[in-house]
């Protein structure tokens, strides 16, 4: 069963350049490092400038790889991370597609 992750972010006031850019710096370091696929989406209504990074995984298992891969390379500074100060919140989602 396909399954479908999401993380929202949600900057802080005044910050949405700067987390629109670590977004898209973030997801170029993902498809280079592991060669995922990420689209990025910006919500209208709602929570002003809230994102959503959106990848497709073909099982939990896979998605569990990978989240692991990406967790070592967050600690090693191979994947950025936001500056200190600029996001409000992050969400992430799993669904399973039928």
């Amino acid at each position: 069963m396909t399954v479908v992750f999401t993380r929202i972010v949600t900057p802080k006031s005044g910050h949405l350049e700067r987390t629109m850019k670590f977004a898209k710096k973030r997801i170029k370091a993902l498809k280079k490092a592991y060669g995922l696929k990420i689209s990025l989406n910006v919500r209208m209504g709602g929570p002003a400038g809230q994102l959503n990074m959106v990848s497709y995984h073909d099982n939990l298992g896979e998605l569990e790889k990978v989240r692991r891969k990406v967790m070592k390379g967050v600690a090693s500074g191979k994947i950025p991370q936001p500056k200190a100060g600029t996001i409000e919140s992050v969400e992430d989602c799993v669904w399973l597609r039928t």
